[in-house]
């Protein structure tokens, strides 16, 4: 059976982590929250080798989380080169289907300030401009777009459906 990976792929405050908890809820695909790795790293630093550690980790994860499930959602700004040479990796072994999640940045930049800090990396709001500023201009052959501005939970999960 086809193993299929879902990457919720959008701004930083865009709400790629509600609709992977929503995903997981509704739709019983589980919901790897990609942010975790990064935390679990600790490095107070964003150096180039900081963050293909983390890239590599987060593959050994979901290699991982695929022993164990044929479905998976993971989240990204994909604002990094590594995260390209990850979907490369990533497109070799699995099915993958991307998921553009829209709102607008000055809500984004509103809801990174307000969010539970605790499970979020911590940056700057200088910074999350910048990464926000290169997500926005990430063009990748999505497979869906979700506008997380106005539609409710059940037409999220209504849409992401569509790609089952």
């Amino acid at each position: 059976m086809n193993k299929t990976l879902f990457i919720l792929i959008g701004l930083k405050g865009s709400g790629k982590t509600h609709i992977g908890s929503l995903i997981q809820r509704k739709l019983g695909i589980q919901f790897f929250r990609v942010e975790d790795v990064w935390l679990e790293l600790k490095e107070e630093k964003f150096s180039e080798e900081y963050i293909r550690k983390g890239f590599s980790l987060v593959a050994e994860k979901i290699d991982e989380k695929f022993k164990e499930a044929n479905r998976l959602v993971i989240e990204s700004t994909a604002a990094h080169q590594e995260f390209h040479n990850l979907l490369a990796r990533l497109k070799d072994k699995y099915e993958v289907k991307l998921i553009k999640i829209m709102a607008p940045p000055d809500l984004c930049l509103k809801r990174t300030k307000t969010r539970v800090q605790s499970i979020h990396i911590p940056v700057s709001d200088d910074r999350v401009e910048v990464i926000n500023r290169k997500a926005f201009s990430v063009n990748l052959p999505f497979d869906l777009v979700i506008e997380n501005e106005k539609g409710t939970d059940k037409e999220i999960v209504g849409n992401f459906s569509s790609l089952l």
